[in-house]
């Protein structure tokens, strides 16, 4: 647990006989996530946390204290970085999601389209907008990242999960002047650098907030202009560009080299059916009959 938060925990069980412990966890240069289960009734203490951390307590007991905030954790919350924090649960099934501040500063930087203010990290618990969508974007990377070690190999898919976490806890709690977000409009030329960008980095594990900057503007202004020239949000071009890269692996591939799944998951799609489905739409056949021809 210390090494997984980069800080040192105390951790106190009663009875200690009772005490029983399990962790899945997968780590990312900028992030790290982890479904935590606890058996017994137990008490932790951090002195503080060098990343801001998110955590939802799926069932069990948890009563978490961090500055003047104290709440239950079946309500997700945040834990800001250098402030104590202390525990008492039990029984305990725990997600938590722990994001680096210059990582969480990029994100706003692509929702800004420029250099934001600092981090707004006082007050966070008591003025959460959405914390159903904290719960469901930790409950989805349990199910998925966690759960499947294809997924976690993959590059691609580990930052775009990263990715879609970041911008979901940016949109749940007041990190971010929800009235900055459109202060820059896109032009066309914004358009055309955005998919410049797409077609060059397609591959790689970039997200809508990268596509943004490298267009210097907000995701919101930019999903705008896209609904305007294609009819369509920037992260469906981005699916279409790399289900063609797909589409060309399929068609190189040699009979038994690959597998459908393993294509898929090195272009960024965790689910094969879903994939099949999309494929299909585009290309009128399953992805297996490219694969065999």
């Amino acid at each position: 647990m210390s090494s997984l938060y980069d800080t040192p925990l105390s951790l106190t069980a009663d009875p200690s006989s009772s005490f029983r412990y399990e962790m899945a966890a997968l780590s990312h240069p900028s992030a790290s996530t982890a479904a935590v289960r606890f058996g017994g009734s137990l008490r932790t203490v951090a002195r503080s946390f060098p990343n801001l951390i998110v955590a939802h307590a799926v069932t069990g007991h948890h009563r978490w204290q961090v500055g003047s905030e104290s709440g239950d954790g079946r309500t997700p919350f945040i834990v800001p970085p250098e402030q104590e924090f202390r525990a008492d649960f039990g029984d305990l099934h725990l997600r938590t999601f722990s994001v680096a501040t210059d990582a969480l500063e990029h994100v706003m930087r692509a929702l800004l389209g420029d250099d934001p203010t600092r981090l707004q990290l006082s007050g966070l618990n008591r003025r959460s907008r959405n914390p159903r969508l904290v719960a469901e974007t930790l409950r989805y990377i349990e199910a998925t990242a966690l759960a499947d070690e294809q997924i976690a190999a993959s590059p691609l898919m580990r930052t775009q999960l990263m990715h879609q976490a970041v911008a979901a806890f940016l949109t749940a709690f007041p990190l971010v002047d929800a009235d900055d977000l459109d202060r820059r409009r896109p032009t066309a030329r914004t358009v055309r650098r955005a998919v410049a960008f797409m077609e060059e980095h397609v591959g790689e594990a970039i997200s809508i907030g990268d596509i943004a900057v490298a267009a210097g503007t907000s995701v919101r202004a930019l999903q705008s202009a896209f609904h305007r020239a294609f009819g369509i949000p920037p992260s469906t071009y981005l699916r279409r560009l790399r289900i063609e890269g797909a589409h060309a692996e399929l068609r190189a591939a040699h009979p038994g080299s690959s597998t459908v799944r393993e294509v898929a998951t090195r272009w960024g799609f965790a689910h094969t059916g879903r994939f099949a489905q999309l494929y299909a739409a585009i290309y009128g056949e399953h992805p297996s009959h490219t694969l065999r021809r």
